[in-house]
């Protein structure tokens, strides 16, 4: 599938500037239906329990799921996407508010990647992006990748094998990173192509959209 799967969930939101191509799917994850009303988008698919929407309009045919249940709202919509064969997540709501939604959110960074796919977790003033032994690339062009602009990079798993950040101010070549240190955080953006990588283990990257 060569669209975009746009995930909206219930937590921090932010404006959304998107335009949308006829292959790109738009799902709403419970409260993320009243984002999208806000901002004024439709959703192609409404899913969740609905203990966090306000809206009373959800539409007839929105997917309905008990409370009590194994997924969360968000994990459901991401595995959907995953169904019809979509390997590239744009997420909106996913970030702020709850913490251990914010946690389990960048879980599933990694399961997208763990399926041969990638997210990104956007917010106000940041995002996020994580992978599971690969790379990350964050392009020159990109409105963010501003000198000075902060980039952290954290270890998500207990061993990450040859870390490699190239394009940030400073740069590392294959280092062994642990989950239990916090070597990256507070790295800057130079203007340039940044690249960041590891060979076996899970990384993740968070950025500031402005300064």
């Amino acid at each position: 599938m060569s669209g975009i799967c746009y995930i909206f969930g219930a937590g921090e939101r932010s404006e959304a500037d998107i335009t949308l191509d006829p292959d790109d799917l738009v799902i709403a994850a419970d409260g993320g239906f009243d984002y999208l009303e806000e901002i004024g988008l439709r959703a192609d698919i409404v899913l969740g329990d609905f203990d966090s929407v306000i809206s009373y309009d959800l539409p007839s045919d929105a997917m309905r799921y008990p409370r009590d249940k194994d997924d969360t709202d968000m994990s459901l919509a991401v595995k959907l996407g995953l169904s019809k064969g979509y390997t590239e997540f744009v997420i909106y709501g996913g970030l702020g508010g709850r913490l251990d939604h914010t946690i389990a959110n960048i879980q599933l960074l990694i399961y997208l990647s763990k399926n041969n796919a990638s997210g990104t977790l956007y917010a106000g003033d940041y995002a996020v992006k994580a992978v599971n032994g690969g790379s990350i690339v964050l392009g020159k062009d990109s409105s963010f990748n501003v000198a000075g602009n902060i980039c952290s990079v954290f270890s998500l798993d207990r061993h990450c094998h040859n870390v490699t950040i190239q394009g940030l101010k400073y740069e590392v070549t294959g280092e062994d990173w642990y989950n239990h240190i916090p070597k990256g955080v507070s790295n800057e953006f130079t203007g340039r192509r940044a690249v960041i990588s590891c060979t076996k283990g899970s990384i993740a990257v968070l950025w500031y959209r402005s300064r």
